[in-house]
């Protein structure tokens, strides 16, 4: 592992993000974005920000907070507006609004701030692994941020949930 004096942290590999998938007040469902092939972020601008700064081509590291980590995959499209967002759905193009979604992806906000942005966001994704919530990946040390999407510089985690997944037999 290589440490950035400057900073007092590992450097970046350049590649790996970590992206919390909130399911709390029922805003989100793993299982639609398992389904279909995404990840989301919204609510407020602070959330949807850090989503958009991860690139097609990056990996993501897909973790529920209070749960663990649920699924790696590969971002295919930039982060758009759900009301926007058109997923490639077994071959075909499909808008998100119409998928048969669990989640509803929004919440009213009863007196919107102008500079705001308190729309839902999607980042595609094709999953290289994914789990169910009780199959997923909970052992201490494991990285977890409040952040939507950052930048996965810790090894350990890296090397933890890529071996996880690569077992094909996750434990529990």
């Amino acid at each position: 592992m290589t440490t950035d004096t400057t900073r007092g942290q590992s450097v970046w590999n350049g590649r790996d993000w970590y992206v919390s998938f909130g399911e709390a007040n029922k805003s989100r469902d793993w299982d639609d974005a398992r389904r279909y092939g995404f990840v989301s972020a919204g609510g407020r601008k602070w959330h949807s920000d850090t989503l958009q700064q991860v690139p097609v081509g990056g990996r993501v590291f897909a973790y529920i907070p209070k749960v663990g980590y649920v699924g790696v995959g590969t971002v295919t499209a930039p982060a758009t507006p759900a009301d926007h967002t058109v997923l490639d759905v077994d071959g075909s193009l499909v808008a998100f609004r119409s998928l048969d979604l669990v989640g509803p992806y929004g919440r009213e906000v009863p007196d919107p701030a102008p500079d705001e942005d308190d729309r839902e966001w999607i980042l595609p994704v094709t999953w290289e692994h994914t789990v169910d919530r009780a199959q997923a990946l909970r052992i201490p040390g494991l990285f977890a941020n409040q952040n939507s999407a950052c930048r996965l510089r810790d090894q350990f985690t890296i090397d933890e949930v890529t071996a996880f997944f690569a077992t094909g037999n996750p434990r529990s």
